[in-house]
């Protein structure tokens, strides 16, 4: 059934899901909230793999124990409103926009098109991130639509700034497309607006709007789709695609994730989304009501495993063990406690990965996972099995 290959390495960036888990665990353990003073730049690799290993020897078991412990009640969170505040606001409702539309080309920046759009679903504009095929000898082109972590910043996605996602794609006929400003929202159809958040219809606009908007968009500059595409992502990204994948098989052939975490209905999973949306500001019972409504359940993928039968998949974790890309990535200005966050986040990642395992296998779905010997939650863990991901499902989107 699985193609399982253990041994590849990622490495992450501190991302959503993470934080919530780490407030938690800052204010069960003090002693480790204190490193937050500490600068990892003045330390040298042997200090810096002192501090992270003490923090894996904190007699917690496993994140999946140390929130289990606890249950699904919530911890209380450091502070009042957001612990990062958003990078910026979400767009603000227009109510004249009635219709899904590609408006144009707002600005190009190296090979990046900057799309202006609008959602009827939303009732906003939407800034699309997006580098149209640069093969012109193969015909119509999939697309491949991928989503970012937390801020999900617009003109700055992570899989522009920190992939550079078109050099990894340069020799594929492939569109990509990266949709902005989803901050905290898990690409998700919210139940209600949320008033630092905003009115959050992403799960509508990426499955009903957007393939459209993207074949007009396409069309101006004489390009095609090829009517196949597929869906990526990184932590919240990541786990938002596994979802749609799951839901939408008949528009997305593929997906791949690197450090999702893909149930929504466990103690782990509901904290790190409630951290993710609460140290954001917004309220997550605005998201999908009460923990355990159908909404709530109706994201947990490894409850509809058997839905992604018919669908390349690929996902990967990394470990609570520290590489050298880590320690150069936590030497570059992050706080000690980041370090310990981007730790214990990953731990969760690398269970709900294993428990997403189990749930493929029983569902007989085939799929390929590569678990990292090294990473912590950052981008440089995230990137390294880029190249695997995109092996795996592309030749979904080629026959």
């Amino acid at each position: 059934m699985s193609s399982r290959i253990p041994r590849f390495a990622a490495t992450a960036a501190a991302t959503a899901g993470a934080l919530g888990l780490a407030l938690a665990l800052g204010s069960a353990t003090p002693a480790l909230a204190q490193t937050a003073s500490i600068d990892p730049s003045t330390l040298g690799s042997e200090s810096l793999g002192a501090i992270m290993g003490a923090a894996g020897s904190v007699p917690l078991g496993s994140a999946t124990g140390f929130i289990g412990s606890v249950g699904s009640a919530d911890f209380p969170l450091d502070g009042e409103g957001s612990a990062n505040p958003l990078p910026n606001a979400p767009r603000p409702v227009d109510e004249n926009i009635t219709t899904s539309e590609f408006i144009g080309v707002e600005r190009t920046s190296d090979e990046y098109e900057y799309w202006l759009v609008t959602s009827a679903a939303m009732k906003r504009e939407v800034i699309l991130e997006v580098v149209p095929s640069r093969i012109t000898d193969e015909g119509p082109a999939p697309v491949l639509y991928m989503l970012d972590g937390v801020d999900a910043l617009e003109y700055n996605s992570g899989w522009n700034h920190q992939a550079r996602i078109h050099d990894r794609v340069r020799e594929d006929n492939v569109h990509v497309v990266i949709p902005t400003g989803a901050y905290a929202s898990y690409y998700a159809d919210w139940d209600r607006a949320d008033p630092v958040l905003g009115y959050n219809k992403w799960e509508t606009f990426l499955t009903r709007e957007l393939p459209g908007i993207v074949e007009q968009g396409l069309a101006t500059k004489g390009l095609e789709t090829n009517g196949k595409s597929a869906v990526g992502g990184a932590s919240m990204g990541g786990q938002a695609a596994m979802h749609l994948a799951a839901t939408y098989p008949e528009i997305y052939r593929g997906v791949m994730s690197f450090s999702g975490y893909y149930s929504t209905m466990d103690a782990l999973g509901y904290q790190s989304v409630r951290g993710t949306i609460e140290t954001r500001g917004g309220d997550v019972e605005n998201m999908w009501g009460p923990h355990r409504s159908e909404q709530w359940k109706r994201h947990d993928t490894v409850s509809h495993a058997g839905d992604l039968r018919n669908t390349a998949v690929y996902f990967s974790s990394g470990s609570n063990v520290a590489g050298p890309a880590d320690l150069e990535h936590y030497r570059g200005g992050a706080d000690a406690l980041s370090m310990i966050v981007g730790q214990v986040l990953e731990m969760g990642v690398l269970e709900g990965s294993k428990a997403f395992e189990k749930a493929l296998d029983r569902a007989g779905v085939d799929y390929r996972v590569d678990y990292s010997d090294t990473g912590f939650h950052n981008w440089p863990n995230f990137l390294k099995n880029f190249g695997a991901g995109w092996e795996h499902i592309k030749p979904a989107l080629e026959d």
